[in-house]
């Protein structure tokens, strides 16, 4: 799947796990973690980033694209060492991704800033990593520095208006790497078997595009990556993301002048 796709799968998926806003009186989301307008846009702008993450193994990838020279060592470094759709397309990866964002989320660091005050460090650089990669991958903002900017006012506005990262900060990122997972797994390359590092590879007479004879293993309904089939989807995904997002944001000065 492409990055802006996988991008805002991100967004969809946990718009559609957190959501709480409802439109013309139906619920847009199943609201699974009772959590407030803000913290559900918070976790959409991380989510949309973190559905990038485990292409740091593809020196191609927008991730890679993000940083300049430091990015693209970083991925290529990853690559070399994982190979494109290996370790970083895995569960035990997600699980990776989730506990880091957990250590930085709950760093026990203020910074102090004019007018904002004292902000969270951590939840900040990690918001707006996350916020920067997806404003990329989306094509939101042009050049090698916007991007960054709009994720580090993204993540100081977040601070302020949804300070209480806890829980959903890594909820969101497992919602994002997830999702990403499951993105490749409806192309035909597919991703590494479930269990791996322990990998099942299927007798010769019995492997198939569902299940490889490499181990890997696929539920290929979109085809190759960058598809008709695909576009179709995204395209659906999109409209779902911006009709919830904006059921969401029409909740939030009702919630932030109470």
């Amino acid at each position: 799947m492409m990055g802006g796709h996988h991008a805002i799968s991100g967004a969809a998926a946990w718009m559609a796990l957190a959501g709480s806003a409802s439109m013309m009186g139906h619920p847009v989301g199943l609201d699974l973690w009772e959590l407030d307008g803000a913290q559900v846009i918070s976790g959409a702008v991380v989510a949309t980033g973190a559905a990038l993450l485990p292409d740091i193994d593809h020196s191609g990838a927008t991730i890679s694209r993000s940083g300049g020279g430091l990015t693209k060592a970083i991925t290529r470094t990853v690559g070399s060492v994982a190979g494109h759709r290996g370790a970083t397309h895995t569960l035990l990866a997600v699980l990776a991704f989730t506990a880091l964002a957990m250590l930085v989320g709950g760093l026990d660091h203020q910074a102090r800033l004019p007018v904002l005050g004292e902000i969270p460090t951590g939840p900040v650089v990690l918001v707006g990593v996350m916020c920067a990669l997806g404003t990329r991958a989306l094509k939101g903002v042009d050049g090698l520095l916007l991007p960054w900017l709009v994720g580090l006012a993204s993540a100081l506005a977040i601070a302020v208006i949804a300070p209480e990262a806890t829980f959903w900060l890594p909820a969101a990122v497992a919602v994002g790497t997830l999702t990403h997972l499951v993105g490749d797994l409806l192309t035909t390359d597919g991703i590494p078997f479930p269990t791996w590092p322990l990998v099942v590879k299927p007798p010769k007479r019995f492997a198939s595009a569902l299940w490889q004879r490499n181990g890997d293993v696929a539920l290929p309904l979109l085809g190759d990556a960058g598809s008709a089939r695909e576009w179709l989807l995204c395209t659906a995904l999109t409209a779902y993301t911006a009709v919830t997002t904006v059921a969401a944001l029409a909740g939030l000065p009702g919630m932030l002048a109470g």
